[in-house]
C-alpha cells in the first residue's frame, strides 16, 4: 500500500479529474460514504440510534464529514453536525446557532456516543485556529470523563501534519482514524502515530487502474503473500536452505539461541550455529534441532577463528553475524577478516549476509566500514547503533529524520538498511521505502532484535531477496508481537514468546 505526502495526495486527486473525470464532489461521495461504512463496522454492524456529533471544518473534510453524516442518518444514527465557519448547530434540518461559549456544542458532546473529527484533512498546516482548538478540548475532557466516548477522525486528527507527523497542541487522540485513499506520511510518524489510534483505509472511489507512484510503501500481508516461499509437498530440508549463526558468547548465549530458533521457527530448512567447543552443550539443551559448526577457542588468534567460519559456508545460503558477541578488539579483528573472506568469495558462492547488534557497533569502530560488506547486506540498527554507523548522529526512534537517515544510508552504503524502531524503515538502494505498522511497544524488550535477525535469515536461506525478506521478517516479527500481546497486554513479554507465534504470523500471511 503507498504512503502519500499531502502534495502527492492533492496531486492525485487532481489527476483523477483530469484523467478520470472524479470530480472533487464525488470524491467527497466516495469518501464519506466509505468513512461512515468504517464506523458502522467499527460499532458492529448498526449505528441505528447512535448519537453522533459531526464536527465540520470549511474545506474538503467538512465535506467529507457531512456526506458522512448523511449516510448514518439514512441508516438510523442521530446525528447532530456542527458547522465551525458558520457557528450553528445542524440538527433534523434545523440551523441552531451557537454563541463563542460554544455551550451548544459542549451539550451535544456529552450526548454524544460517537463524535467525528472532520474540522481539518490533509492539506492543513497552521496551528489550529484557537476556537477550534477549544472545541477539541471539550471532546478530550469528556473522553477523560467517559472513556466509552468513541472518537473518530476523518482522514487524519485535526492538527496533525500529514508530511512530518508534528501535531498542533490542541489535537486530540482519536480512537479510530479513517485516512482516505492513502495512509499520508505524518500518521506512522511520532508524535503524531500516537494521536491515531487504530488506522483504517477508506476509498475515494479512485480507479483500479490508475497508476499511482510514491516514494514509501506500507508493509501488508497482501503484498508479502506472493512473496513468500513456496513449500512444496516433495520438498526436504535441503529446499529451504542452510543458515550459519555466528553469534553469542559466554557473557551473551541467549543470543545465538535466539537468531537460531528463529530462523528455524520461519522455516529454514537447518540452522548451524558456529561456536566454540565450550559452548556447544549449552546450546544443545536449549536447542536440540540446531547443527553446530565448531570454532577454535576465545584464545585463539582471531584469523584463526576467522578461517574456521569461512570453511564451513559452503552450501549455505545465510549468514547472520553479531548478536551477543561483544566488543573488543579481538572480535573486532575476527569480524574484519570474516568479512574480508567474504568479498573474496564469487558471487554465486558467497552467502546472503546479516549484520546486527555488535556485528554493528564493531563495524562502526571500523574505518570505511560500508566498503567492507558485500553488496546488499542487511544491516538491523535500532536508532542508537544507526547513531554510531553514522558516526555520532542523533537518530529518533519514531521521528521524521529517520526517513532521509534510511534513504540516504541504503544510496550511500549499497546496504539493505532496516532502521528499527517504533516507526521499522526498511530500505534498498533505490526504490521506494518500505515502512511496518503498527508500533507495539511490547517489542520493546531485550532479544527481540535478536530474533528478528533469525527471522531475516531463515528467509534469506530459503532464498527470498534482500529486501523482501527484510520486509518480511520486520511484518512477522511485529505480528508475533500483536499475537502475545492480544493475550498478555503491552508488557512483561520476553524475546522467546515470540519464537512460537511466528509459524502462526507466517500462517496468516499466507492466509490472506
Amino acid at each position: 500500500m503507498w504512503v502519500v505526502t499531502g502534495d502527492e495526495m492533492r496531486a492525485i486527486e487532481q489527476r483523477a479529474e483530469r484523467e478520470y473525470g472524479l470530480s472533487s464532489p464525488v470524491l467527497m461521495e466516495h469518501a464519506g460514504q466509505s468513512v461512515a461504512e468504517r464506523l458502522r463496522a467499527r460499532l458492529g454492524g448498526s449505528v441505528v440510534g447512535r448519537e453522533t456529533l459531526v464536527v465540520l471544518g470549511p474545506g474538503n473534510n467538512g465535506g467529507d464529514g457531512r456526506v458522512m453524516g448523511r449516510h448514518l442518518t439514512e441508516w438510523g444514527a442521530h446525528v447532530t453536525a456542527y458547522a465551525w465557519r458558520e457557528r450553528r448547530i445542524e440538527v433534523d434540518n434545523r440551523y441552531i446557532p451557537v454563541n463563542d461559549d460554544l455551550a451548544a456544542v459542549r451539550e451535544a458532546i456529552t450526548r454524544a456516543d460517537v463524535v467525528v473529527d472532520a474540522l481539518l484533512g490533509t492539506g492543513h498546516s497552521r496551528p489550529l485556529d484557537p476556537t477550534m482548538a477549544r472545541l477539541l478540548g471539550y471532546v478530550a475532557e469528556e473522553k477523560g470523563r467517559r472513556p466509552s466516548l468513541l472518537v473518530l477522525a476523518l482522514d487524519l486528527p485535526s492538527g496533525l501534519n500529514a508530511d512530518t507527523g508534528a501535531v498542533d497542541q490542541g489535537t486530540i487522540h482519536a480512537d479510530l482514524t479513517v485516512t482516505l485513499a492513502f495512509p499520508k506520511i505524518g500518521l506512522l510518524l511520532f508524535p503524531g502515530a500516537d494521536y491515531v489510534g487504530d488506522l483504517e483505509v477508506g476509498g475515494i472511489g479512485l480507479p483500479d487502474e490508475m497508476p499511482i507512484q510514491s516514494e514509501m510503501r506500507q508493509i501488508t500481508a497482501a503484498s508479502l503473500r506472493p512473496l513468500l516461499p513456496v513449500r512444496a509437498l516433495d520438498s526436504n530440508k535441503g529446499t529451504f536452505g542452510k543458515v550459519m549463526i555466528a553469534a553469542g558468547s559466554p557473557r551473551y548465549p541467549g543470543s545465538a539461541f535466539l537468531v537460531a530458533s528463529a530462523a528455524a521457527r520461519i522455516g529454514a530448512g537447518l540452522v548451524t550455529i558456529a561456536t566454540t567447543p565450550e559452548l556447544v552443550p549449552v546450546y544443545t539443551t536449549m536447542l536440540p534441532e540446531a547443527t553446530y559448526h565448531p570454532l577454535p577457542s576465545l584464545d585463539a588468534a582471531p584469523e584463526e577463528r576467522a578461517r574456521a567460519l569461512l570453511d564451513g559456508l559452503p552450501g549455505y545460503r545465510a549468514l547472520v553475524v553479531g548478536p551477543g558477541l561483544g566488543q573488543d578488539n579481538e572480535t573486532r579483528a575476527y569480524l574484519e577478516h570474516v568479512f574480508a573472506g567474504l568479498l573474496a568469495l564469487p558471487g554465486d558462492e558467497r552467502p546472503r549476509l546479516l549484520v546486527d547488534a555488535d556485528g554493528l557497533n564493531n563495524l562502526a569502530h571500523m574505518e570505511d566500514w560500508p566498503a567492507k560488506l558485500p553488496p546488499l547486506t542487511v544491516i538491523t540498527p535500532h536508532p542508537g547503533e544507526m547513531g554510531r554507523l553514522l558516526g555520532g548522529q542523533k537518530v529518533s526512534g519514531g521521528g521524521s529524520d529517520r526517513i532521509e537517515v534510511t534513504r540516504r544510508a541504503a544510496r550511500d552504503w549499497g546496504l539493505v538498511v532496516v532502521l528499527k524502531g517504533a516507526c521499522t524503515l526498511i530500505a534498498a538502494p533505490g526504490g521506494p521505502l518500505h515502512v511496518n505498522w503498527p508500533p507495539n511497544p511490547a517489542l520493546a524488550t531485550a532479544g527481540s532484535g535478536d530474533v528478528l535477525s533469525g527471522v531475516v535469515g531463515g528467509l534469506l536461506a530459503q532464498g527470498m531477496e534482500p529486501l523482501e525478506a527484510a520486509s518480511a521478517a520486520v511484518y512477522l516479527h511485529s505480528r508475533a508481537g500483536l499475537l502475545v500481546s492480544e493475550r498478555s497486554g503491552d508488557a512483561g513479554l520476553l524475546a522467546g514468546d515470540l519464537l512460537p507465534e511466528l509459524p502462526v504470523a507466517l500462517k496468516q500471511v499466507k492466509n490472506v
